[in-house]
């Protein structure tokens, strides 16, 4: 098949495109600047279209679209002005996108993939009920984002194109991310909990969250949202001292929930607060975790 990545430069979308190549698929990447990435710049003969919005022409043959497009949440700070650029990168982006698609009426691409977020169901201090994909969108800026965001992406579904929202929590790899964020100070005895450690982390590992992926594109039931996340979430401070013992570290310095917030203002909620998600419907239509615990992960990504 030949499959279409916006934000196919991103750290998610770079690598899918090398597990998608190799899996023998063609790729066809949309970037605004055509600047690849190392990782990218080390295979040769990318299909690499530039421009903010990929044209008709550029659409055309793509069986299948991943829309992975969308300025940072996690780690910067929350200026109005930056919120602004957030919600015009994905809800306006998004909007303009699909209509581009039912635009191209029977020369669509017949599959249409929207990346989302766990953070439709809100952000807690502390330890939260299950939610699954029939949970509600919360009411908080961050809910209220993503329930945007996917309302512009179903408007394909209604078209006549199958759609599906990819809720991604925290992914795991050393490439980038919150893990290789987290990997300095923990390497050098100085990691530890967020806050008060209670607030769930609901994450997933880069090899998981690229094979669910490929097996949704294979699933043509398959449509809707589905939470890209472990079946096992945990508190912030058992990921830190997971972290801490599969790197032979201690894990006992604290940050305190007002640092970050001083440095991030409203963006640290994001690291400060979480949600339990599990990914019911993933599971549900038969995938099969291959890192579904902490332990394993760790193990894997960091030898």
């Amino acid at each position: 098949m030949l499959i279409g990545i916006t934000g196919g430069t991103g750290l998610i979308g770079s690598m899918l495109a090398i597990r998608l190549k190799a899996e023998g698929h063609r790729v066809r990447i949309f970037s605004r600047s055509g600047k690849l990435p190392p990782r990218l710049q080390r295979i040769s003969e990318w299909d690499v279209r530039i421009g903010s919005l990929p044209t008709r022409a550029d659409l055309e043959g793509v069986d299948v679209l991943i829309n992975l497009a969308g300025e940072p949440i996690a780690g910067v700070r929350w200026t109005p002005e930056y919120k602004q650029r957030i919600r015009s990168s994905r809800v306006d982006f998004t909007r303009d996108l699909v209509a581009r698609l039912i635009s191209m009426g029977e020369f669509a691409p017949k599959t249409f993939f929207n990346s989302s977020a766990i953070g439709i169901y809100g952000s807690y201090d502390a330890g939260t009920p299950p939610f699954d994909e029939d949970s509600p969108a919360a009411d908080d800026e961050l809910g209220s984002l993503c329930k945007d965001w996917e309302e512009e992406a179903l408007e394909a579904e209604k078209a006549g194109i199958r759609t599906i929202l990819l809720r991604t929590g925290v992914v795991l790899t050393t490439e980038g991310g919150a893990l290789a964020t987290m990997l300095p100070a923990f390497k050098l005895f100085a990691g530890g909990p967020i806050g008060s450690g209670n607030q769930i982390l609901s994450w997933i590992h880069i090899e998981d969250q690229l094979s669910a992926i490929m097996f949704l594109i294979r699933k043509e039931e398959a449509k809707g949202a589905f939470n890209l996340v472990s079946p096992e979430p945990l508190s912030n401070e058992q990921f830190s001292k997971a972290l801490a013992k599969t790197l032979g570290r201690p894990s006992f310095t604290r940050v305190p929930s007002f640092a970050l917030s001083l440095a991030l203002g409203e963006g640290a909620i994001v690291a400060t607060h979480g949600q339990r998600v599990v990914p019911k419907r993933l599971q549900e239509l038969g995938y099969k975790f291959r890192y579904p615990n902490l332990e394993s992960a760790l193990r894997n990504l960091l030898g």
